[in-house]
């Protein structure tokens, strides 16, 4: 399978891609796409990212192209960490609505790219801020189901990291979720802790040590508080606001730690890009696993009696077509209240930057919806394609060759080989198919890279003709 990775020479866009390499994510025959934007600096910088990438990793790097076009946006899963964001410095607000309608075409020229252009089944993770208003816009053009929001995945590592730092363990031991809005309106649901080695009574008791007696209704006056404490004491020393910090309680500490990096300087690329690949590997595994994501909800979770429309960050089945199902049991008064502002204060924000839906808002039916309307099935919409490949003659030929094509989900019509002639050191392959045009070029990229491959030629070809002169069995 292929990833494509908007705004990849950007901050989190080039440590995504940095890390899905590092991390071998994708094998040495899928795709990885860095897309810039034609005639500005990340234009430029794309073909320099591929080259340090290459340098770096070869031995173990996927095939990586570049893109410049939204057009030309080809992969299975498609990172959105394009458009403006907010400068890190002390005294730096976020402005989520400035930046809403800064990004709100960014988004909406992706997403129209890739309903009129791509497969019909990509899966779409949202990085970019505001992450609500980007799941809004593109789960409109493609279907609820297939676009995914990071940032409660984010703040629900960050929940856990507080919970094991406190308990004297390491992350992989807790469970629990976040939801709701990322950043300031994000809802720890501390009601879906979980602490292995822990039966119900021994998690209740750690839970309440944890909380100090709190509840979330006051929640949001701590935060506005916590800032306010912050900027007066990051002024002469940030590191002793850091410590302050530490000695808040641990829902606290989840938005107020990744606020002060903000503040200081320094901004918070590296956890958002691995929380990121987190996700870009859930759906490449190919098993139904539960994250948290922001999604755009049409019912499928009721809050006090009354079912969701809009965006908002819930725990969910993520799977290799996309998410699947809400996961969220009855929550506790403070939890709901708390989850139907966030729904609220969501809603709201959509309005103002111009992206018509939100909870009660008449385009949640619109991002509920399977997405462009297509009249024919995948294999009636689907040219056929010959290849033809002039590969070297050894072991390993073909299944570099074959490689590419399963990792992309595309099955050989036909394949044949002519006799090698002259030295014995060549030979052609005639490999005939079904894609779309936009996926058959990608093959042809894909499989042009091969180190076993002289030079491949795709073209289309009649249904009726598709089948290569000489069919060679295998």
């Amino acid at each position: 399978m292929d990833v494509a990775v908007l705004g990849a020479t950007g901050d989190v866009g080039r440590q995504v891609v940095t890390q899905l390499v590092e991390r071998r994510v994708l094998p040495t025959t899928s795709r990885l796409q860095l897309v810039g934007r034609p005639g500005g600096a990340s234009g430029r910088a794309v073909h320099g990212l591929r080259a340090d990438l290459v340098d770096a990793y070869d031995e173990h790097a996927p095939l990586i192209d570049v893109a410049h076009s939204p057009a030309d946006v080809v992969a299975d899963v498609v990172v959105v960490a394009a458009g403006a964001t907010t400068p890190a410095r002390s005294g730096a607000s976020l402005d989520r609505t400035g930046l809403a309608v800064a990004n709100r075409e960014v988004f909406a020229e992706y997403a129209d790219a890739i309903a009129r252009h791509g497969s019909g089944h990509e899966v779409v993770i949202v990085v970019s801020n505001p992450v609500e208003v980007g799941v809004a816009v593109m789960a409109r053009a493609l279907g609820a189901r297939r676009v995914v929001g990071m940032g409660a995945w984010l703040d629900t590592l960050r929940f856990r990291r507080e919970i094991a730092v406190e308990l004297g363990v390491r992350r992989h031991r807790v469970g629990g979720f976040v939801g709701g809005q990322h950043g300031e309106d994000a809802v720890p649901l501390w009601s879906t802790v979980r602490l292995s080695g822990h039966d119900l009574a021994e998690r209740d008791r750690a839970v309440r040590l944890l909380r100090r007696g709190r509840t979330l209704d006051a929640f949001p006056d701590e935060i506005a508080a916590a800032k306010a404490e912050l900027v007066a004491v990051a002024a002469t020393d940030v590191g002793a606001a850091y410590r302050l910090i530490d000695t808040w309680p641990a829902d606290l500490r989840v938005v107020a730690r990744p606020w002060m990096t903000h503040q200081s300087g320094a901004k918070t690329a590296t956890a958002t890009a691995s929380a990121t690949v987190d996700l870009v590997e859930v759906v490449l595994d190919g098993r139904e696993i539960v994250v948290a994501g922001q999604v755009a909800l049409d019912g499928e979770v009721a809050l006090a009696g009354e079912p969701q429309r809009g965006v908002l960050g819930v725990p969910l089945v993520l799977g290799p077509e996309g998410w699947t199902r809400v996961l969220l049991d009855s929550l506790p008064d403070d939890e709901t209240h708390r989850l139907r502002g966030a729904a609220a204060a969501v809603g709201s924000a959509l309005r103002t930057a111009g992206v018509v839906g939100g909870p009660g808002g008449s385009a949640a039916g619109a991002a509920g919806a399977a997405g462009p309307e297509r009249t024919d099935g995948p294999e009636a919409a689907e040219p056929s394609w010959v290849a033809q490949v002039e590969g070297v003659h050894r072991a390993g030929t073909l299944t570099g060759l074959t490689g590419v094509f399963s990792t992309r989900g595309v099955s050989f019509e036909h394949l044949a080989t002519e006799e090698v002639e002259g030295d014995g050191d060549a030979g052609t392959i005639h490999v005939s198919f079904r894609a779309s045009e936009r996926r058959a070029r990608a093959l042809e990229r894909a499989v042009g890279r091969l180190a076993t491959v002289r030079s491949v030629v795709v073209h289309g070809a009649p249904r009726e003709t598709a089948a290569p002169p000489r069919e060679r069995g295998r």
